[in-house]
């Protein structure tokens, strides 16, 4: 009787880790999917904040569209790409404080290596 009641104690005991381990699981695939979208509509953001710069150099900073100038297109796209940054950040992707680093570097090369400074 007492082999049998531990037989079941530790039965029971396996199923809750075995539960455990699924929802963690099912939890990590839909974290993973809504990672992968986030990433994935980031990278389509980027190719549209590429494609709004590839017009203006053909077009113009003014040139219109649809009534939309580039430069309008241009701010569109760039606030879309910086939603998808903050995602990014509040999904725990990347980590806030290195990114900010990582901005404030590349700000320090263009001081060196660029004339973008001096026209800012």
């Amino acid at each position: 009787m007492l082999i049998m009641l531990g037989m079941i104690i530790m039965k029971n005991m396996v199923i809750r880790k075995i539960g455990v381990k699924v929802n963690k699981f099912i939890s990590n695939k839909i974290k993973n999917e809504s990672n992968q979208e986030i990433l994935l509509i980031t990278q389509e953001e980027c190719a549209e904040v590429t494609q709004a710069i590839s017009k203006i150099f053909r077009f113009g900073m003014d040139d219109e569209y649809n009534g939309v100038t580039n430069r309008e297109h241009l701010q569109e796209e760039l606030g879309d790409l910086l939603c998808m940054i903050e995602l990014l950040i509040a999904s725990d992707m990347v980590d806030e404080m290195t990114v900010y680093h990582a901005k404030n570097a590349k700000m320090a090369k263009l001081a060196k290596w660029s004339n973008i400074k001096e026209e800012v």
